[in-house]
């Protein structure tokens, strides 16, 4: 950068002592910027010739605050290298007033990445007022655009593409990731909050509360694949447990629920790893609500709605849930009841290796990782309370011998089993392609064909045969 703007007059540099991410990174370049326009470059990807004279002419002719023009998504590497995937285009017609937002986020009409567009800098001026100087790295573009489109007068299309998006390379590739930076670089959290209060500043969340909506679910959407690909088997309950602490329940379990309805993958068979942190033990107890029945049966949003109101009209301290045949169901019914301020306790009928003898290794590995979320469980013995202790459970034969969760040495051989168990389905487990998620019902049926396979000539061969489907079907 210093070689550069040693030999040209108009490279000046801006630089961060620290890594604050892109959003902090480009208000430091809106406020020194010195041009009527601005444009953003992301690192990993490139303009094409004759986007900046096309950009400008289109402004400087209509007077716009904003112009977007095509982007061309391709891959840096791999099946495919070098060749166009698909577009992302813009809306179709000149925008005037609150059109502009209105069509961007009630109709979803173009999208919210910024490096699509040229901005009139005295909008991005405006627009970074409204942004708290906070980490944002998930959702910044999100965040940026949206605000910018509330204030922006007039959107004016192109047709001819003028970026190249790479989608295997930096945030938007398939590496891997720690759990310290998903969840706090990786995460879109503060990115909504900061557009719900601006929408609350300007007086217009009652009218688009019902649009914010879904725009959070698709940052939320994103993030549970990012939770799904991404993490390490060991750290997946950690992370799900940190998302849970951090933002509003609802929308989260919305986005899971609707992430996984049509993967082949069962959640609770990706909630893998452990969390050091126990669910709060529950307090006093003086109101508990035992064999409720609920009006909707199913997993779903009223389901999750009625046990809030339930638990906040009666005003419940505890609910009592009976052994579920459902284990998902009585998963999120915990968060559920966690969620409206309840402690959720569940009463298990039998011993502790009941499940193992009677459904196997894979269903006691889910059922675990369930009651691992629960305020406390009432054991039907003192072993199984002394086992559900040791797996990080308020445990006890009754509400008034509960006791608190003790991590020492392990009580059972069954533990070693257990971990031989989840390592053993991580090993066996291929994530898809870069490109997509299409490939793994396809890999399943093949899965048990090629186990015997050395791991690491087996996930080369299926990443290479997802990226030839994935090339083929267009996805």
């Amino acid at each position: 950068l210093t070689d550069y703007a040693s030999r040209d007059s108009r490279i000046r540099i801006e630089n961060h002592e620290k890594n604050r991410g892109l959003l902090a990174g480009r208000q430091t370049g809106i406020h020194a910027a010195r041009g009527k326009y601005i444009m953003f470059l992301d690192s990993d990807d490139c303009f094409l010739p004759g986007v900046l004279k096309n950009v400008w002419d289109a402004a400087e002719k209509n007077g716009a605050d904003i112009v977007n023009f095509p982007m061309e998504l391709r891959l840096r590497s791999g099946f495919g290298q070098g060749k166009r995937i698909k577009y992302s285009r813009p809306y179709k017609s000149m925008l005037k007033g609150r059109e502009v937002f209105r069509k961007y986020f009630e109709e979803s009409a173009c999208s919210w990445m910024l490096c699509q567009k040229l901005f009139l800098t005295e909008l991005c001026r405006k627009a970074v007022r409204f942004i708290p100087d906070r980490f944002c790295l998930m959702g910044e573009d999100f965040c940026f655009y949206t605000i910018c489109a509330f204030l922006a007068q007039c959107y004016v299309p192109l047709s001819k593409p003028g970026y190249i998006y790479y989608l295997d390379s930096g945030i938007s590739s398939g590496q891997k990731t720690v759990l310290d930076k998903f969840l706090v670089r990786q995460s879109p959290f503060q990115a909504l909050r900061n557009i719900r209060d601006f929408l609350r500043q300007q007086n217009a969340w009652t009218e688009y509360e019902a649009a914010f909506a879904v725009q959070e679910q698709k940052l939320l959407g994103e993030y549970v694949l990012r939770w799904m690909r991404h993490l390490p088997d060991e750290d997946r309950t950690k992370a799900f447990n940190g998302m849970f602490r951090e933002y509003d329940t609802f929308p989260l379990f919305r986005a899971f629920r609707t992430f996984f309805s049509d993967k082949d993958e069962l959640f609770l068979e990706m909630l893998t790893g452990d969390d050091p942190e126990p669910v709060s033990c529950p307090g006093k107890i003086e109101r508990i609500a035992e064999n409720l029945s609920m009006q909707n049966t199913s997993i779903s949003n009223a389901r999750w709605n009625e046990w809030q109101t339930l638990i906040r009209e009666n005003r419940y301290d505890a609910v009592i849930l009976e052994p579920d045949d459902d284990l998902e169901r009585l998963f999120w019914d915990i968060q559920a009841i966690r969620s409206a301020g309840a402690a959720a306790v569940c009463k298990r009928k039998k011993p502790y290796l009941d499940t193992l003898n009677c459904n196997g290794l894979n269903v006691w590995l889910m059922e675990d990782r369930t009651l691992r979320q629960a305020s406390a469980v009432l054991a039907p013995d003192e072993a199984s309370a002394e086992w559900y202790r040791s797996r990080n459970c308020a445990a006890g034969i009754s509400l008034e011998k509960i006791l608190p969760p003790q991590r020492g040495e392990q009580i059972s051989v069954l533990m070693p089993a257990l971990e031989k168990s989840e390592k053993r389905s991580a090993y066996y487990r291929i994530d898809p392609s870069d490109d997509g998620e299409t490939f793994v019902p396809f890999f399943r049926k093949l899965d048990h064909l090629f186990r015997k396979l050395p791991s690491g000539f087996r996930k080369k061969t299926f990443s290479r045969l997802a990226e030839v489907y994935n090339c083929i079907t267009g996805n």
